[in-house]
C-alpha cells in the first residue's frame, strides 16, 4: 500500500505539471486528431477515384471541333481515371502550348484530337490522335491508356467500339485483306454484347464489380494489360524527354531523394531552433542578454548555427543518395547550390519562428511536428501530389507550403534537367526566399517581445 500511495503522489504531481502547460497539453491530444483529419483529406483528394485509383491529368486540344470530336472529349472528361484540362470553363489551348507544357514539365501527357476526326469515322476508320508525353512516366501512361479506351467504347461512342474490336482482331493475327469481314464481325459482336447487357439489366441480373486491372506482363512472356491498352487505342506518341536526364533515374527515385531530404531537413533545423527556448529555460539566455553584444545577435547567431547544420545535413543526404543510387546529383552544381541555399534559408527561418513563438520546449516540439508532417504530406514530400488532380482548395493549400516549392525546384532540376535560370526554378527559389524573409521578420519581432523586452 505504501508503494501505491507514493507512486500515486508522484503521478499526481506529474499530471499537475502536464495539465498546467495547456498549450502543450492541447498539442499532445490534438496532434493525432489533426493528423488523422489532414491525412484523411489528403488521401481522399488524391486517391478518391473509383477503385481507390488516382486520377491523372490529361491536357487535350480539339483541332477538329466537330460534333464527333466534342462528344469524344466529353467522354474523356467522364473517364474515371482522367482529369481533363483545360476544364470546361477554361479557354482552349493550342497544340504548341500543350507541347510546351510537356517540355517544361508542367504536364506529362497532352492529347491532340487531329482535324478530320469526324470524317475519318464516317469512312469507318479509327481517327488519328497525337500524344505529347514524357515517356518515363509509366504509371500515368497506364492510366491515360485506360481512360482513352474507356472514352472509345463508352456511351454513344458509335462506330468506335466495333472499330477497336476489329483492330484487336487484326492485332491477334487476322490478315489486313479481311478488313471488311473483320469490321462486319466486330459490328455484329458489339450489337450482340449490347443486347446481352440490355437483357441482363431488364431482368435485374447485371452485377457490378470493382475493376481490378492487371498491368503486369504474363509469366509466359505475353503482353501485359497496359501494353495491350496502349496498342489497342492507336495514338501517335511524340516522346519529349530532357537529354540530361540520367538513364538510371526514375521519377519516384528523384521524388524520394528530394522529399525525404526536405522533410528531414525541417525536422533537424527545427530541433536546432528549439535550443533558444532551452537556453531561456536553463537561465543561459538571461546571462547572454547582459553581455555587451547586440540583442539581435543572439537570434542571428542561432540562425547561422542552424543554417550551417542544415547545409551539412543536405550535403550528407545528397551524397548518400548519389553514391547508393548512382544518381549524378551534382551534374549542375550551381543549380543545386541555389536551391539548397534557398531551402536552408526558408527552413531555418521557419525553425526560428517556431522557437520564438513557442513558450516551452514541449510547445515547440508539438507544434513543429504537426506543421512539418502536414506540410510534408500536403506539399508532396511523401508522395508526388503534383501528379494528381487536386481540387481547387487542395491545390491552393498545397501551394501554401514551403515543401511544395522545394519539391518543385528539386524535381525540376533532377527530373527535367532545368537550370537555375529557368523561369520555373527562379519562381520556386523566389517563393522560398519570400517565405524565409517573412518568417524571419516575424521571428525577430517575437524574439524582441518574448526574450528581450521583459
Amino acid at each position: 500500500m505504501r508503494l501505491l500511495r507514493a507512486s500515486w503522489t508522484i503521478a499526481r504531481k506529474d499530471l499537475r505539471v502536464y495539465f498546467r502547460d495547456r498549450t502543450g497539453m492541447l498539442l499532445g491530444f490534438g496532434l493525432p486528431v489533426v493528423l488523422v483529419l489532414a491525412f484523411g483529406f489528403i488521401y481522399k483528394m488524391t486517391f478518391g477515384a473509383p477503385g481507390g485509383l488516382s486520377r491523372t491529368t490529361l491536357w487535350v486540344t480539339d483541332e477538329d471541333d466537330s460534333a464527333a470530336s466534342r462528344g469524344f472529349l466529353e467522354r474523356l472528361r467522364a473517364a474515371d481515371l482522367l482529369a481533363v484540362r483545360p476544364r470546361t470553363n477554361e479557354p482552349r489551348r493550342p497544340r504548341e502550348e500543350l507541347r510546351a507544357l510537356v517540355e517544361d514539365g508542367e504536364a506529362h501527357h497532352a492529347l491532340v484530337i487531329e482535324a478530320g476526326f469526324e470524317q475519318t469515322l464516317r469512312e469507318e476508320r479509327i481517327p488519328e490522335l497525337t500524344m505529347y508525353r514524357d515517356p518515363d512516366r509509366d504509371m500515368e501512361s497506364q492510366l491515360v491508356s485506360i481512360g482513352l479506351l474507356q472514352a472509345f467504347v463508352s456511351g454513344d461512342a458509335g462506330e468506335l467500339a466495333p472499330l477497336l474490336t476489329a483492330r484487336a482482331l487484326k492485332l491477334g493475327g487476322l490478315p489486313e485483306a479481311w478488313s471488311d469481314r473483320i469490321l462486319d464481325l466486330s459490328r455484329g459482336f458489339s450489337d450482340s454484347i449490347e443486347a446481352l447487357f440490355g437483357q441482363a439489366q431488364d431482368l435485374g441480373l447485371l452485377e457490378e464489380e470493382d475493376p481490378k486491372p492487371d498491368d503486369t506482363d504474363q509469366a509466359d512472356g505475353g503482353l501485359g494489360f497496359g501494353t495491350i491498352m496502349s496498342r489497342l487505342v492507336p495514338v501517335n506518341d511524340v516522346d519529349i524527354k530532357p537529354p540530361a536526364r540520367p538513364k538510371q533515374l526514375s521519377f519516384m527515385l528523384a521524388h524520394n531523394i528530394s522529399g525525404i531530404s526536405v522533410m528531414m531537413l525541417m525536422f533537424g533545423l527545427v530541433a536546432c531552433g528549439t535550443m533558444l527556448i532551452q537556453e531561456r529555460e536553463q537561465g543561459t539566455m538571461a546571462r547572454l542578454l547582459m553581455a555587451a553584444v547586440p540583442r539581435e545577435s543572439l537570434l542571428f547567431g542561432k540562425f547561422l548555427f542552424t543554417a550551417v547544420v542544415g547545409a551539412c545535413q543536405l550535403a550528407v543526404m545528397f551524397t548518400v543518395g548519389a553514391l547508393v543510387f548512382q544518381v549524378n546529383l551534382i551534374r549542375d552544381p550551381v543549380t543545386l547550390l541555389v536551391l539548397c541555399l534557398a531551402l536552408i534559408f526558408a527552413v531555418t527561418a521557419f525553425g526560428m519562428l517556431i522557437a520564438a513563438f513557442a513558450r516551452t520546449t514541449k510547445q515547440a516540439e508539438g507544434s513543429a511536428t504537426l506543421i512539418i508532417l502536414v506540410m510534408s504530406a500536403l506539399g508532396g514530400a511523401w508522395f508526388p501530389v503534383q501528379m494528381f488532380d487536386l481540387p481547387t482548395a487542395g491545390a491552393i493549400a498545397a501551394r501554401c507550403t514551403l515543401t511544395w516549392w522545394a519539391m518543385s525546384g528539386f524535381q525540376g532540376m533532377l527530373w527535367y534537367g532545368k537550370t537555375w535560370t529557368d523561369p520555373g526554378v527562379l519562381r520556386d527559389v523566389g517563393v522560398l526566399l519570400a517565405f524565409g524573409a517573412a518568417a524571419s521578420l516575424i521571428a525577430v519581432r517575437l524574439f524582441r517581445r518574448r526574450f528581450v523586452d521583459r
